[in-house]
């Protein structure tokens, strides 16, 4: 039986339609059409493929019943998964597709019950709402970066318009106004195109310089203009060529487009290869994201379109396609297995009659298919046995191999992909058609199918190219060779980061080529090692051994120059043995190193944080009979077990032990490793395909080397011993548990005397000394004795001596045998503090009470023993004292803190109680200066002696100072009014009393000696104020009856004389307010004596100034004639004066009425 015999589509006759690509685009075309139906009947609408439909359906469905957005759906799977395949399916099930046989598109594929009723109930609701539609394509093929103009393109194609915007709003303008058939029809008969060019096509994408399209528009519409110059410019300015449009434009124009009759159709829009046109630009991400908004949120589109779109990654795998996460909220993910179900039933699918024949032959050749490839990540394993026949003639471990070297050798991206995958097993399964049941597809094929791409793409060079070429053209041995050189050639492509385990060796290539299971296996085997051979003479590929066997390579002219460089390396490396043994020590330090990091060591209740140190010296630090140290010196199994076990059992130091086995196949490894690297280095980057050859070989070597290396670097590891100082063994899975468990044994040792703090209550005790001042705080640990006696307490108040700062008591209870954490060492210092067991003073020696003490202030404080007590009866007191000394509340534990204060406040008051004359002198604050002098509990202790003293000196300064503010007020006032009695005779009486007071310092003398004083010379300026008005107000009489006297005035009515009195401020007399001294004293400073006298003397001036404005009002051309008024010495001097005053008079009369003046 032959291999084509057992298909149910003949490899050799059928075809595989369009090369297996699938294209998402609107062309209804006869050959589309009918690859369309080719894809229908070939559906595999299963697994993932099945689930997406579902999926996509049923959201649809339910947001358009409850009328809300409907939610994009992604489609998303490596290269060659099917995306395309799938939403091309979608969109032609979505409008049930009529072929050209006359079937449509849902009767055609084969798909699930639950598949087909959603379709049905999706015309069902589409039969009401506008129908069905689709439109499909990529937005790469449309406008560039701009989307809106390329998802409109999509559009517009869909529904037969013109992809650019401009042109498709004129063809919709003249759909909307019935005479788009006419309008064509004149184009189609009077344009003049060369033959096989569409006409209206032409003049349409030449509308702005068609004549012929502007004649029959005015053909067409007659009112549109007067003639086609003027549709012309008509059509220009309507119809501009435009670079995009705006969001609400967009909208408008998708239903313009798809509208049935006003009615919006049920709508899909795919969209295929998003992420290849978004790429890496966070400009299109965004415009993607904003015109999907804008359709999906706009209301004329809301619940009847979809988007579905495709790429290669799931939206949360890229950050720059994370922002579409909102806009397309139901994923479809496709896998591997979906690409399998594929090829299985449209390729590989077998007769029923022929399965049970396929069946032997797998069966009894089992045992060498399942011996290909062992030891490597895609050996055969059980699952295999259910798809060898399915996937007869492929064997599984082949197509594993051919899945991870196709990845490897794509450097367009697109190189696995499902159409390649489909196109290469339709290939092999040619190739093997004609042959008999047991021949297999072997792995070289590949080879065949691709190597002219891997020479175009530049994956290969020429010469490699042509040297497989020349030997595969061959007899046959030169066919076996090429045949080897070409696995060769692809295992190298195999990227070494993954490890698959797969190498060139003899067994692999066996493996790999061996075709017929029933012959081959001892025909081919025995002769791969000669042909290798052969090759290996000719120079045309090279060995070398390894971990894995002899393994080969492909061997130019330039990998023979880095394989020279690569030994020179090796030489010069191992000529230094220094620094091959520092670069093997730090690889084991870097592990011991990061090992002891990863142990998360605590002590106690309180779990106190440990570090655990790394020394490789060789000697032990000084250091470890403070610290904890992991010590990992270079040393022979003897040495470290004699230095464990011969340490002090009472030591803290941890004995690392790294096994000497392996060292020299380490450092074999080491140098394979950096002569890689330094050949790397030297050569550079390589520009020819057989310099990148050699390139990608010698990155293999290193990739092999650093295996070797951490292999050996593990085999030592998992050997290395961890002991405890004295030969205790320590137990652990892994070195960081072993030195976990060894940390927490060594804490017990060096920290000794850790366990008396070993108490949570410490951060209480803290808190309740340093926020209450609380004596009581070291109840927290349960403990009610005196401060000093409890046992931590006791060992910090010991250690102080004399005098400690915080840093030194810190950093010495911070080291063995103690290890007591901040908490602890603070929390004694404060209920020592609190307890007045110590004091504390800062840098400048002042005291600190607990409650004043800040913790970051600790390390500079001086803290000393308090060698006087007081009980809690006399702190009573003494809070007393201080309360009233300082006008405030002293709570407990502040005494020493806020009595020096409370010191200060008193001198204050004291000094308040006198002062400059005539105030007596200040009274003694000798006490307080005596208290001064000391400090802490001595200085509590004193002011408790004197307490009673204190307190009664305090309130007579308080009250004599009140009475002193009230004096001075006095005084000022009595100041204030001899300055107002200058003028008057009392001033100097009064004037002597003042200096007296002053003299004698008498101020706060009782009886008051200022009150008598302030009350004569309050009256006498009460009296002397009262004769002024007086006197201003006679004069004001004594002119009031002149005026009244006068005939002019008395010519004027009321109303005008009032207005005239007014004017000049003399209608009423100013009164005066001497009710009181303040009174007396406003009434001087608004007109003082000297202001009185003055305004008597103006009075007479003023109502001369009335009658003028009177006699002005009633005489308007009158005249005041200024009189000379010389000095008169007899009678001819004033016969010679009145007759010159009479000449005046005359002349100024002749002018009209005068008043001499």
């Amino acid at each position: 039986m032959l291999n084509r015999e057992i298909f149910v589509n003949d490899p050799v006759s059928s075809r595989l339609a369009n090369n297996g690509v699938a294209q998402v685009k609107d062309d209804l075309s006869k050959g589309a059409l009918d690859t369309l139906e080719y894809e229908l009947r070939t559906f595999v609408c299963d697994g993932a493929y099945a689930r997406g439909m579902d999926s996509i359906l049923s959201n649809y469905l339910s947001a358009f019943k409850t009328n809300n957005e409907q939610p994009g759906v992604w489609i998303s799977g490596f290269f060659g998964s099917g995306k395309s395949h799938l939403a091309k399916m979608l969109r032609t099930l979505w409008t049930n597709q009529t072929l050209n046989n006359g079937s449509n598109a849902r009767s055609t594929a084969d798909l699930p019950e639950h598949i087909v009723k959603h379709f049905d109930e999706l015309s069902s609701i589409a039969a009401g709402n506008g129908g069905l539609y689709a439109a499909s394509g990529t937005l790469g093929a449309g406008a560039g970066n701009k989307v809106r103009m390329a998802f409109l393109g999509i559009i517009f194609k869909s529904a037969g318009l013109p992809e650019q915007y401009h042109l498709a709003r004129f063809v919709m303008w003249l759909k909307a106004e019935g005479v788009f058939e006419q309008v064509k029809s004149f184009v189609e008969a009077k344009a003049k195109v060369k033959e096989g060019v569409d006409p209206w096509t032409k003049e349409l994408k030449n509308l702005h310089a068609s004549p012929v399209m502007w004649d029959a528009v005015l053909q067409a519409i007659p009112g549109i203009g007067s003639d086609i110059k003027s549709v012309c410019e008509v059509l220009r300015a309507q119809y501009k060529i435009i670079d995009d449009v705006t969001n609400d434009e967009m909208v408008s124009a998708i239903v313009d487009a798809i509208s049935n009759d006003g009615e919006l159709p049920l709508t899909l829009v795919v969209l295929d290869e998003v992420q290849q046109y978004i790429g890496d630009n966070v400009q299109k991400a965004f415009d993607v994201q904003e015109v999907v908004e804008t359709c999906s949120g706009a209301s004329a589109l809301k619940s009847k379109l979809l988007f579905v779109a495709t790429g290669q990654s799931a939206l949360s795998g890229m950050a720059n396609l994370q922002r579409l996460m909102g806009r397309f909220q139901v994923p479809v993910q496709l896998e591997d297995t979906d690409v399998d179900a594929v090829i299985r039933k449209v390729i590989l699918q077998k007769k029923s009659s022929a399965e049970s024949a396929v069946r032997t032959v797998v069966d009894d050749n089992l045992g060498e298919i399942s011996r290909h490839l062992r030891g490597s990540t895609i050996e055969h394993n059980k699952d295999d046995e259910q798809w060898m026949v399915p996937d007869y003639p492929l064997l599984p471990v082949r197509r594993r191999f051919w899945e991870r070297i196709l990845p490897a050798l794509d450097r367009t991206g697109t190189g696995s992909q499902l159409r390649n995958q489909l196109r290469v097993v339709h290939e092999a399964l040619k190739t093997t058609a004609d042959k008999e049941l047991g021949y297999v597809v072997p792995a070289d094929f590949l080879y065949d199918q691709i190597s002219t791409n891997l020479l175009q793409t530049g994956v290969i060079s020429k010469e490699i190219y042509e040297t497989i070429s020349r030997k595969r053209g061959g007899d046959e041995d030169s066919q076996l060779q090429g045949r080897l050189l070409s696995l060769i050639l692809l295992i190298s492509k195999l990227p070494a980061e993954m490890e698959y385990g797969i190498y060139a060796t003899v067994d692999t290539l066996s493996d790999l080529l061996l075709e017929d299971l029933h012959n081959d296996k001892h025909k081919l085997r025995p002769l791969v090692p000669k042909m290798l051979q052969l090759l290996e003479d000719e120079h045309l590929i090279m060995s070398r051994e390894t971990a894995q066997g002899r393994e080969f390579s492909l061997q130019t002219v330039e990998s023979q120059a880095w394989y020279e460089e690569f030994h020179r390396q090796v030489s010069d490396l191992k000529g230094n043995p220094q620094t091959l043994e520092a670069y093997r020590s730090r690889e084991i330090q870097h592990y011991i190193t990061r090992q002891a990091a990863q142990a998360r060591i605590t002590q106690g209740e309180v779990a106190e944080p440990r570090v655990i140190n790394v020394s490789f010296d060789s000697e032990l630090p000084n250091e470890a009979t403070k610290r904890i140290y992991a010590w990992a010196p270079e040393q022979t199994e003897k040495q470290f077990n004699d230095l464990s076990r011969g340490a002090d059992p009472d030591s803290a130091t941890i004995y690392i032990y790294i096994p000497t086995d392996h060292r020299s196949k380490l450092n074999d490894a080491i140098v394979a490793l950096k002569a890689a690297e330094n050949t790397l280095d030297i050569r550079g980057r390589a520009t020819t395909e057989a310099g990148k050859d050699a390139l990608q070989a010698m990155e293999t070597r290193l990739s092999e080397a650093e295996r070797a290396k951490k292999g050996f670097l593990n085999e030592i590891f998992s050997q290395i011993q961890v002991r405890l100082a004295g030969g205790q063994e320590v137990e652990g899975d892994t070195l960081a548990e072993q030195i976990q468990n060894a940390g927490a044994l060594a804490c017990q040792r060096l920290y000794n005397k850790f366990k008396m703090a070993d108490s949570r209550g410490w951060a209480k005790v803290y808190n309740q000394a340093s926020q209450l001042a609380d004596p009581n705080a070291l109840e927290a640990v349960d403990f009610n004795g005196e401060a000093h006696q409890q046992p931590v307490c006791a060992e910090v108040y010991r250690y102080i001596g004399a005098m400690k700062t915080g840093k030194d008591i810190r950093d010495n209870f911070k080291d063995a045998p103690y290890g007591w954490g901040n908490d602890v060492v603070d929390g004694a210092l404060y209920a020592m503090l609190a307890a007045g067991v110590l004091r504390a003073s800062d840098v400048q020696e002042r005291a600190i009470d607990a409650k004043s003490l800040d913790r970051n202030s600790v390390t500079q404080t001086k803290f000393r023993p308090e060698n006087v007590t007081l009980s809690k009866v006399q702190l009573i007191k003494v809070r007393g004292v201080v309360s009233t000394l300082l006008e405030e509340a002293c709570n407990t534990g502040e005494e020493a803190t806020k009595l020096p204060l409370a010191i200060i406040n008193a001198k204050n008051v004291a000094r308040g109680a006198g002062g400059d004359a005539p105030l007596p002198m200040a009274p003694s604050t000798a006490l307080l200066s005596e208290l001064e002098m000391h400090s802490g509990n001595q200085q509590l202790q004193k002011a408790f002696d004197s307490k009673e003293q204190l307190i009664s000196d305090f309130q007579q300064w308080k009250d004599q100072t009140h009475k002193a503010e009230l004096r001075m007020k006095l005084w000022k006032k009595l100041t204030q009014a001899l300055e107002y009695c200058y003028p008057l005779a009392i001033y100097k009486e009064l004037q002597q009393e003042q200096q007296a007071i002053i003299t004698n310092r008498s101020l706060l003398s009782d009886p008051c000696p200022v009150k008598p004083l302030l009350d004569k010379a309050t009256n006498e300026l009460r009296t002397s104020l009262t004769a002024h008005r007086e006197r201003y107000e006679e004069e004001h009489r004594a002119c009031m009856s002149d005026l009244l006297a006068d005939e002019n005035w008395q010519k004027l009515d009321e109303a005008k004389r009032n207005e005239f009195l007014n004017k000049r401020n003399l209608d009423n007399i100013p009164s005066i307010n001497i009710a009181d001294e303040d009174s007396v004293f406003n009434s001087l400073d608004e007109t003082s004596f000297n202001r009185w006298n003055d305004k008597v003397a103006l009075l007479p001036g003023i109502f001369d100034a009335v009658l003028k404005d009177a006699i002005s009002a009633l005489q308007p051309k009158t005249k005041y004639h200024k009189l000379n008024k010389p000095l008169l010495e007899n009678e001819n001097d004033l016969q010679k004066w009145l007759a010159d005053i009479e000449q005046e008079l005359r002349a100024e009369l002749e002018k009209g009425p005068v008043v001499p003046q």
